[in-house]
């Protein structure tokens, strides 16, 4: 359970410091116009989705890639905290309205994702390290979990692509029912 607080604080964290950022550049002018949607953007963003959980999923077999796969979690949230913010600031309190409905339905799906395979990779690189520590084989340590590791795999990168539909067909939908 504390694997997974602490991987929920990384991204919460993110999330308030990508938030905090549009304060610091918005008087500033040099916020970029995004521009959402367009079934190209959607696609890539769900690609860098795909490697960045197969690059956590892969980091729980060292302990060299977990601070960069916690590095990539708080990368997360920070854009999302970022893109919000920005919603919020240039649309007021409708930026409130129209963030939830373009970035918070696939984002509550793959943001479980990063924090369940974070902590598993979390982990997997302890159950390791403790066989290092007790000088059984690699094999009998991966053995035991490394099924189960896998079929997280294969859910994690399922539901990134369930995630890239939802992208790709919620927001419109919803903005149809309640914006316009």
């Amino acid at each position: 359970m504390a694997y997974y607080i602490f991987i929920l604080i990384l991204l919460a964290g993110g999330t308030a410091a990508g938030a905090l950022l549009v304060n610091i550049y918005a008087p500033l002018h040099i916020i970029p116009d995004i521009q959402f949607g367009g079934s190209g953007q959607i696609f890539s963003a769900m690609l860098i989705d795909l490697f960045i959980l197969l690059f956590i999923w892969t980091s729980g077999f060292t302990l060299a890639g977990l601070p960069v796969a916690w590095f990539l979690i708080y990368m997360k949230g920070c854009l999302f905290g970022f893109a919000s913010g920005m919603m919020l600031y240039e649309k007021g309190m409708g930026g409130i309205l129209e963030a939830a409905i373009v970035l918070l339905p696939h984002n509550l799906l793959i943001m479980s994702v990063y924090i369940i395979l974070g902590a598993e990779s979390l982990i997997l690189a302890g159950q390791i390290w403790k066989g290092i520590g007790a000088r059984q084989p690699f094999i009998y340590t991966i053995k035991s979990i490394g099924t189960a590791y896998l079929v997280l795999l294969g859910v994690s990168l399922a539901a990134a692509g369930v995630a890239g539909l939802v992208e790709y067909y919620v927001p419109g939908f919803l903005i149809r029912i309640f914006i316009t």
